[in-house]
């Protein structure tokens, strides 16, 4: 038996004129690196009504939704609802880290926020389900379900978010092989480094097993488990470098994310090993038919959405994959006014 296992996604409304202004005043300010700022980070897909429905049909387990905002809230939303708390950056990040337009000081302070349960399921909004998954998928006798697969991090020059992308990576691990000896993690823990149920991934660890260090882990860009205590305990190892990370108010190479605390878990042996289910894709103007297949026919138990397109192409896009979700999710959510 698990106790309550709570939903955090946090969201932001790009056409906020309140949070445009602000974020605006702070980038002329400081003039960060513009790959930082792509307005692909900040296009509305209209489709946030589709992740409540899909969590509220194929996630009936949850215990609560915790909704990180700026302040502002979807029109269609209910926050009234007993099992939604809309909780407010203010709310849970300190003040001396505030206003932030990067999501890497939100999702470091996650363990923060008022009454939120020790087992975390974090979504992000571009992440959907199709269909049932259990919660002894995510969590079982309250310990984390995960894979410990190792993949090397390859350095990319070019990409609004590849090369903060790889960066990230690379720092989170730097981290890792400070605080952990890879040798005495995978002998400790042998069976769940070296566990059948990857499948083919197994040979990725059997193939960097002669390093002795950490080269970076496979990153499932789907819900994570996670708990809240390991959050308290990369705080306590590493406060400068989170402290640093939180104070950016825009994404910078000096930034850390919450990979850093699946990776802590994974390292601690604190999860039981299975395979990730789902797929990431990133939607471009040739394969977004593919993809809406993908969902109407629920090939794929969850799916995370990247674009990569021409703002003229999004809209496209768009409507596509819109379509595909509200012919799979026709029925309003509880969470819906």
């Amino acid at each position: 038996m698990n106790s309550d296992i709570d939903i955090v996604i946090p969201w932001v409304d790009g056409s906020d004129s309140a949070w445009r202004r602000e974020k605006d005043t702070w980038y002329q300010k400081l003039n960060p690196d513009q790959s930082s700022n792509s307005h692909t980070r900040y296009q509305n897909w209209e489709n946030l009504k589709y992740w409540f429905r899909a969590v509220e049909k194929f996630m009936p387990w949850f215990h609560k939704i915790y909704f990180l905002t700026y302040g502002h809230v979807p029109d269609f939303l209910r926050a009234d609802d007993p099992r939604l708390c809309v909780v407010r950056h203010e709310d849970f990040i300190p003040a001396e880290f505030l206003p932030t337009f990067q999501v890497c000081a939100i999702e470091m302070n996650l363990h923060r926020i008022p009454g939120l349960g020790e087992n975390i399921l974090y979504f992000n909004d571009d992440t959907f389900l199709l269909n049932y998954v259990g919660e002894d998928y995510y969590f079982q006798n309250n310990t984390v379900c995960d894979e410990a697969v190792e993949t090397p991090i390859i350095p990319l020059l070019s990409g609004s978010i590849a090369k903060y992308t790889w960066n990230m990576r690379a720092l989170d691990i730097s981290i890792i092989n400070r605080h952990f000896s890879k040798r005495k993690v995978q002998e400790e823990n042998y069976d769940k480094w070296f566990c059948a149920s990857y499948g083919e991934l197994m040979e990725r660890n059997r193939s960097l097993h002669y390093w002795d260090h950490f080269v970076g882990f496979r990153d499932p860009h789907l819900p994570n488990a996670l708990k809240k205590e390991t959050f308290e305990k990369v705080w306590k190892a590493e406060p400068e470098i989170l402290r640093e990370t939180c104070r950016a108010k825009f994404r910078n190479f000096s930034c850390v994310n919450y990979w850093l605390a699946r990776y802590w878990q994974l390292c601690e042996g604190n999860f039981i090993p299975r395979r990730t289910l789902g797929k990431s894709y990133v939607v471009t103007a040739e394969n977004h038919k593919e993809i809406a297949d993908v969902i109407r026919t629920q090939a794929q138990p969850m799916i995370c959405l990247n674009e990569e397109c021409s703002a003229e192409e999004f809209v496209q896009i768009k409507d596509g994959i819109n379509a595909a979700l509200d012919s799979l999710l026709p029925d309003r959510s509880s969470f819906e006014k």
